[in-house]
């Protein structure tokens, strides 16, 4: 909204969904479109930011009718004194999306793993493919069919979260796992 020139003037609020889509697209698109926003995670994302009972926000936000929002003093300070985060945050590319419970499982379940924890350690993919079995929750001997799809969910959870390290170690046991299963 600060953006927006919201501190000086009343803006529609179709303007803020799509200057936040713009943003943070991973957030707030289409879960099958994720070029098209949707307007009910911009519209809940708005909510939430006027909702009085989250002391966090109080009085950031002024309402002129259903349409119009306008930040307060009070949320034009906030801006500013937040600049140098926000700035940080929104100037890097595209924000992730904010994790599911299955995302948030799938990475930490990978990421606890003695596979990952020695890739990490060694930049180097020593795991044999019982190992990779037990961080992606198959057997060794399962058909690559299960080994793609196991290990292409994952490579989705980890870009969906921005989680680049992780996305590496998959691509790697995908190696592995070519050259022992699919080979």
């Amino acid at each position: 909204m600060y953006q927006l020139g919201a501190a000086d003037r009343w803006i529609d609020v179709e303007e803020v969904y799509l200057k936040t889509f713009e943003l943070a697209p991973a957030r707030l698109s289409w879960r099958t479109r994720p070029d098209i926003p949707d307007y009910k995670k911009c519209a809940k994302a708005l909510q939430e930011l006027e909702d009085p009972r989250r002391s966090d926000h109080l009085g950031l936000v002024d309402k002129n009718g259903a349409y119009e929002r306008r930040l307060t003093t009070t949320g034009t300070s906030w801006c500013l004194e937040h600049a140098d985060v926000l700035t940080a945050l929104y100037s890097g590319g595209v924000v992730p999306s904010a994790s599911s419970q299955g995302d948030s499982r799938k990475i930490r379940t990978v990421t606890g793993t003695d596979a990952y924890l020695s890739w990490k350690d060694t930049g180097e993919m020593t795991s044999t493919i019982w190992e990779l079995a037990d961080a992606f929750r198959c057997t060794g001997d399962s058909p690559a069919s299960i080994w793609r799809a196991r290990l292409d969910d994952h490579l989705r959870a980890a870009e969906r979260n921005a989680h680049r390290e992780l996305a590496e170690f998959i691509q790697a046991a995908r190696t592995v796992v070519d050259e022992e299963v699919a080979g």
